[in-house]
């Protein structure tokens, strides 16, 4: 059993020559799901501890949804400028601006 997870997680976060985002992707998805449900659970924790049924769990979760997205968003951007670094098509846009 041990073999096989260590195989899975392997594959999951390892790139292989094949596909070289596939772990930073992973590791993406993990990170957009797994804060909107901490966050979230944040929220829950303090509504129970103050007595603020659904007030705290809403806004935090919609604080962790929009801040997942937004550094998604910046990452991407971060990403596409790394990948597109001396192609023609970024020399011809940064040239005629």
């Amino acid at each position: 059993m041990r073999a096989r997870l260590r195989r899975t997680i392997t594959f999951l976060f390892r790139p292989n020559s094949g596909s070289r985002l596939r772990g930073e992707g992973v590791a993406d998805g993990i990170e957009l799901a797994g804060s909107v449900v901490v966050v979230t659970a944040i929220g829950l924790g303090l509504d129970a501890l103050l007595g603020t049924r659904p007030l705290f769990t809403v806004v935090l979760f919609l604080f962790g949804v929009c801040g997942s997205f937004a550094a998604a968003y910046y990452r991407y951007q971060a990403r596409s400028r790394s990948l597109d670094h001396g192609q023609p098509w970024a020399r011809a846009a940064k040239g005629s601006s």
